[in-house]
């Protein structure tokens, strides 16, 4: 395995430890079903950032404090931040962690609170479940490469590199950048690759 896909696949794990460190899937699971979704899903990890959805009947925001009071008190969990959604266009409740871990690594922590007649409710699995169908090993490798090179620019979205490899064939980042200028996408972008 080569350096590009050995530090992905680093990075997945040490995101899967976090998780496992603060106990997110058992927590969330008191008040709703839990899903990781994102990056770690499809092996394209390069921030140290995790996504989480979790799907309910109904968001409550006490039940969200109370999963997020547990996370709060563990050590290296410096900041939790919340939003209520709920009226906006993402129609949800959200968290935000950040955690430092043991080897000093700052990690962002996301988690949407959702109902599951949410518009977009369960799109995050949808969209992982498609992206791990659609990603060769030489489309990954590319992506990796994008992500890499542009990882301290702000406002650079996994979702417009993927959908710059996959949909247009983007090679470099100087192509991104190209299709970044041309294309000007925003807000949430209702995307599944294909095959």
């Amino acid at each position: 395995m080569d350096n590009l896909f050995l530090r992905a696949e680093k990075r997945k794990e040490k995101a899967l430890q976090v998780v496992e460190t603060l106990g997110l899937l058992e927590k969330w699971s008191r008040y709703g079903s839990p899903v990781l979704v994102g990056a770690i899903r499809y092996d394209l990890m390069v921030a140290l950032d995790i996504d989480l959805e979790i799907y309910t009947d109904e968001p409550e925001i006490e039940h969200g404090f109370e999963a997020m009071t547990a996370v709060a008190r563990l050590p290296g969990v410096w900041q939790v931040n919340f939003s209520n959604e709920l009226e906006g266009p993402d129609q949800g409740l959200y968290w935000q962690i950040r955690y430092r871990d043991e080897t000093g690594e700052l990690w962002n922590v996301d988690s949407w609170f959702v109902g599951h007649d949410h518009p977009h409710a369960h799109w995050g699995g949808k969209f992982a479940d498609a992206m791990q169908k659609a990603l060769t090993d030489e489309k990954r490798r590319v992506i990796l490469e994008i992500k890499e090179a542009l990882q301290d620019e702000t406002g650079v979205r996994g979702i417009d590199i993927y959908r710059s490899v996959l949909e247009s064939g983007v090679r470099t980042v100087t192509e991104f950048r190209e299709w970044l200028e041309y294309t000007k996408p925003d807000g949430i972008i209702l995307w599944l690759p294909s095959a």
